[in-house]
């Protein structure tokens, strides 16, 4: 099967900008499809298609001509996610790619994550689809984005600015995360010919990066040339203060639970047992490849 025309949600966004240029690099024409009221520029995509995210037949008629329909839209919910799955089935698109781009949702400790719920409703209503044989799908997994403004932000390892560390559970944990640029190249890689049908139907894992919050830490002392204190903090320990707030209708801790997601065995956030990147043809970032990035971090937080 070969895709050729996608059409991009999101395209504007952190995320979705760098799916935008992977697809632009790979040849694909692109449509932004944008609200109706949004003045951000699709950059390079071959057009932009405003509308009203809300109205299916709208959404239909500008999925006309298409091959795909990728999202990158943030913090997805079923009830807005299912108008435009429904709009491209009516316009006979042949494949979805639903704004997933979390850590491991293949094990059954995550898929109880209160975090993760609207993903998996997501999840479960584009399986069905394909099962009733009305569209077919892919989605991208990554982990946690590897982006400064996680990683240097102390809520995760080291914060350069205070020079403190957080460590969870001993911050030796490894999770597989992974830069925007890296995920925009997965989305471009499932949907050529080559892989098209491999990816057909599944949930596909990607990373740059096998990395602890320590081994972050280390990179930023070597780079910086200073030692992080460090804080340390149990995640058992966060879990039950989120679980708590949860009881009294406050949401204020759900981030909590992306520390269990992340290093937690049984969550499985090292998912490289099910990477694709040698399949995809993605290569993993070597240590030095790590130290320029996070020395290009420190750069350009302190020019700003």
């Amino acid at each position: 099967m070969s895709f050729r025309n996608v059409a991009l949600l999101g395209a504007t966004g952190n995320l979705g900008s760098k799916i935008l240029a992977a697809l632009n690099a790979a040849g694909y024409t692109v449509t932004a499809i944008q609200r109706k009221d949004s003045k951000n520029v699709a950059q390079r995509a071959a057009k932009s298609i405003k509308v009203d995210l809300s109205n299916g037949p709208e959404l239909a008629e500008a999925f006309k001509g298409q091959d795909v329909v990728v999202s990158a839209v943030p913090n997805p919910k079923l009830e807005t996610e299912k108008i435009w799955m429904d709009a491209a089935i009516s316009a006979n698109i042949k494949r979805i790619v639903p704004s997933e781009y979390s850590t491991n949702l293949e094990v059954a400790p995550s898929q109880k994550l209160p975090i993760v719920k609207d993903k998996m409703e997501i999840r479960r209503y584009v399986e069905e689809l394909a099962n009733s044989g009305k569209i077919e799908w892919t989605s991208i997994n990554n982990g946690p984005f590897m982006v400064n403004y996680l990683w240097l932000s102390g809520w995760m390892g080291p914060n350069p600015t205070t020079k403190v560390t957080t460590y969870h559970d001993g911050g030796d944990k490894i999770v597989a995360s992974s830069t925007l640029e890296r995920i925009g190249e997965a989305v471009a890689k499932v949907l050529t010919l080559e892989h098209a049908e491999s990816t057909k139907n599944k949930p596909i894992y990607i990373y740059s990066a096998a990395i602890s919050e320590r081994k972050m830490t280390r990179v930023l002392e070597k780079v910086m040339g200073i030692k992080f204190e460090e804080r340390r903090m149990k995640i058992s320990d966060l879990v039950d203060e989120a679980d708590e707030a949860l009881k009294k209708g406050d949401y204020s801790k759900m981030m909590n639970y992306y520390m269990p997601f992340c290093f937690t065995d049984e969550y499985r956030g090292d998912f490289r047992y099910q990477a694709w990147n040698e399949k995809l043809g993605l290569k993993v970032m070597t240590d030095s490849e790590i130290e320029d990035m996070a020395r290009s971090w420190i750069e350009s937080s302190s020019s700003a």
